[in-house]
């Protein structure tokens, strides 16, 4: 049985749920990195049904999709048709910005958005470059240049609807939005890392954490940034 497994694939770390469905919720309690046919059946724990399970690892096994998670410790594989779809969170750590000037709320989420692809460049290395760009009043895609350089990909999202953005988090990429009027601040970036139902989440240079904030509420500040947004 094991030869059914197809492949394995390391990811950029993101969190999931457990969608509501009748019985119990269950895992693949493996020993070794892999799925396999000796892999146990185990019922996920009544008191963390509707926590965030954070995944590492996704695996094709016997035509399925499964996703490795750990929550404290315990760890296994869940399969995928058992994650709900309207909740997806990127594990992106927060980065604050240093002071209030705008190239450092820029610095900032560029930082943020680049080491998810696992570049190495350096903050005065960004900084020049943000310099760069800056000087050419291009907006967002102006940096193209720089976000390709260094991620070997890039992904236009201005003017886009916001299921666009939410297939972009999908595909474990986070975003650079440009928006105007949140933190009472005329025009700032912050780096959209997720959403469900109800709300976005997002990684704010001007507080240094996870935020959230209502589907109508993004599009009214991110209206206010010209609709401005790019990934990778």
């Amino acid at each position: 049985m094991e030869k059914t497994t197809i492949a394995n694939e390391k990811t950029n770390r993101f969190f999931v749920r457990l969608r509501r469905i009748p019985g119990e919720h269950w895992y693949l309690a493996a020993e070794g990195p892999k799925i396999t046919a000796a892999s146990r059946k185990v019922k996920v724990p009544d008191e963390i049904r509707t926590q965030d399970f954070l995944i590492d690892q996704i695996s094709f096994f016997n035509k399925q999709i499964w996703y490795h998670f750990t929550y404290g410790d315990l760890s296994g594989w869940l399969p995928k048709r058992n994650i709900r779809k309207t909740f997806r969170r990127l594990d992106v750590p927060a980065i604050k910005q240093a002071t209030q000037a705008d190239i450092d709320n820029q610095l900032a989420a560029l930082a943020m958005l680049l080491k998810t692809a696992g570049c190495q460049i350096s903050e005065q290395q960004l900084r020049t470059a943000i310099e760069e760009w800056q000087s050419t009043n291009t907006g967002l895609i102006g940096l193209s240049d720089l976000i390709i350089s260094e991620t070997h990909s890039i992904r236009d999202l201005n003017e886009v609807n916001l299921r666009q953005l939410d297939k972009q988090i999908l595909r474990r990429r986070p975003i650079i939005l440009k928006v105007g009027g949140l933190d009472n601040l005329k025009s700032s970036l912050i780096v959209l890392t997720g959403f469900n139902r109800k709300l976005y989440f997002y990684n704010d240079p001007w507080t240094g954490r996870l935020e959230s904030i209502s589907e109508n509420h993004l599009k009214k500040h991110w209206l206010h940034g010209n609709l401005e947004a790019i990934s990778y």
